[in-house]
């Protein structure tokens, strides 16, 4: 009886990244696309996993971010204190019709 041996094929990353890169361009399901490659589909999927582990072990890249809040901000122009705690705030430049609006809120409360 003849014994078939098989022998195990060692591939370079370079190799493996050219691989795994055609994989992702094909349309083939992993067990179709491993057979016309010639590896295992367990081989490929284990390369996947790597591959996919090592991209998400990157540190994320620190990102500028611009600090949207001014230093420090304006004083209120006006403080309302009402009988019930509430404290209004109100700054320069609020609309008068705005204001009347909140303080009619504020005394149903």
């Amino acid at each position: 009886m003849q014994r078939l041996t098989r022998v195990r094929r060692r591939h370079t990353p370079a190799q493996r990244d050219e691989i795994l890169g055609a994989y992702k361009n094909s349309p083939l399901t992993q067990k179709e696309f491993a057979a016309q490659a010639g590896i295992g589909c367990s081989t490929l999927a284990s390369w996947l996993r790597r591959a996919c582990s090592a991209k998400n072990s990157n540190p994320p890249a620190f990102v500028p971010v611009p600090n949207l809040f001014p230093a420090a901000a304006p004083l209120p122009a006006y403080r309302l204190q009402f009988p019930q705690g509430v404290i209004v705030e109100v700054a320069p430049g609020f609309e008068a019709v705005e204001l009347g609006a909140l303080l009619q809120l504020v005394q149903r409360l």
